[in-house]
């Protein structure tokens, strides 16, 4: 059994200094004048967006985002310490700690219902990924504590080398240990006999190791890699790749839907264009960290084309003027919570360790799925819990209700 120390709360309130340095940083930060090609048709097939860029620089550094309604938050130039001090008081609505685990120091936040429910609540463990962090679970957590039928307590750590979460102790550390300290939290620190677990990116795959812990009764994933797909399935693509012939279009003639079609097509544009960020923190990710480190204005420009990729294009963050879904809390403002994040802990280095770390890490085998539920919706992107919070509420309460044993009698 993993070794565990108690646990002690903790406030986020990053130093007057640091604040007081990033301002400096950012209000001395260039961008270059023109894109890097000009008349760009696509710019995203250059990468991140000069337009995005200088948009979310310039309500940064003047401390007044946008909200979901696509509203600055705050008046114009009050900087960015005023607009951090305000969220620091939302994360702290809900208490936080950290605990030793395995030479790790682990960060978690607990949510608990404000109310007692009449029946005892599930514990899930919400386990984040990358660009993510803690803080993109805050609207989901929030609303699902306030659910009664079944209630929820909500328990997001900081994966080892993100946050306020220490890195690694040791050379070699892989998701498997991560989720072994998990389930070490859920268990010896915070008690329970059973809980349920939640994650998408890095944290699907936490979630997946977690449940071969008899305390994990079910788990929940709002990423789901194409991994249960046929075997002959892969060679067709990598023989599409190659040759340019395109194969995946045809698969509907073998009875894939619509849907299905169009997601392996979006999964070949991934393979061909959009991987170049996991190959780097896969193969070199101390380079790629050290050139970020202390680099506010390049982790926004790392991160921005991932969030505008890997989002519903109707999100606030990135939708026109006024047509941005107002449910989604994927907005400037969460997007630039994210990268403050990363940079005040300076952690973008570590962040990148799960790449390198896990990268012989099989990600699921195919004959272990025991799929008992499934559902799509219209709306929504890869950070589901910022990009549509209500509608993962609603599943996992849906999920919880099906499948959460029930107390013998």
């Amino acid at each position: 059994m993993s070794q565990a120390g108690k646990p002690r709360q903790i406030q986020i309130a990053f130093p007057e200094a640091d604040l007081d340095r990033l301002q400096a940083k950012l209000d001395d930060a260039r961008l270059p004048a023109k894109p890097i090609v000009e008349g760009i048709k696509d710019p995203k097939e250059y990468g991140t967006d000069l337009t995005d860029l200088e948009r979310f620089l310039s309500h940064w550094r003047s401390g007044n985002p946008e909200d979901s309604q696509q509203r600055p938050l705050g008046e114009k130039g009050r900087g960015v310490k005023a607009w951090w001090r305000s969220v620091e008081a939302q994360l702290n609505k809900y208490p936080h700690y950290q605990v030793e685990i395995e030479g790790v120091t682990v960060h978690y936040q607990h949510f608990k219902p404000k109310e007692a429910p009449p029946m005892p609540p599930i514990p899930l463990i919400f386990s984040h990924g990358w660009p993510g962090a803690f803080t993109e679970a805050s609207h989901f957590a929030a609303r699902l504590v306030e659910n009664r039928s079944p209630a929820f307590e909500v328990v997001v750590p900081s994966l080892p080398g993100y946050g306020l979460s220490s890195q690694p102790p040791r050379e070699g550390w892989q998701l498997t240990d991560t989720a072994r300290v998990f389930n070490t939290l859920m268990t010896s620190v915070l008690g329970y006999s059973a809980y349920m677990a939640q994650g998408g990116d890095w944290g699907t795959v936490v979630s997946r190791c977690l449940s071969v812990y008899p305390a994990c009764k079910i788990y929940h994933t709002n990423f789901a890699p194409p991994t249960s797909m046929p075997t002959w399935v892969y060679p067709l693509m990598a023989v599409e790749r190659l040759s340019g012939f395109q194969l995946t279009r045809h698969l509907g003639l073998l009875g894939y839907t619509d849907a299905e079609c169009s997601a392996l097509l979006r999964s070949q544009d991934y393979i061909t264009k959009g991987n170049a960020y996991l190959i780097i923190q896969n193969s070199r990710p101390a380079t790629l960290g050290y050139a970020l480190y202390d680099e506010p204005v390049g982790i926004l420009a790392w991160f921005l084309e991932k969030f505008k990729d890997w989002s519903d294009p109707r999100c606030p963050a990135f939708a026109e003027r006024g047509k941005g879904n107002r449910e989604s809390e994927m907005t400037e403002e969460s997007v630039l919570i994210d990268v403050m994040i990363y940079y005040l802990t300076g952690s973008i280095h570590t962040s990148f360790l799960p790449y390198k770390e896990s990268a012989k890490l099989c990600w699921f085998p195919r004959s272990s799925f025991n799929l008992v539920h499934f559902r799509q919706h219209e709306y929504g992107g890869h950070f589901a819990a910022l990009d549509h919070p209500q509608a993962l509420v609603e599943d996992v309460v849906d999920f919880a209700n099906e499948h959460w044993p029930r107390p013998q009698h």
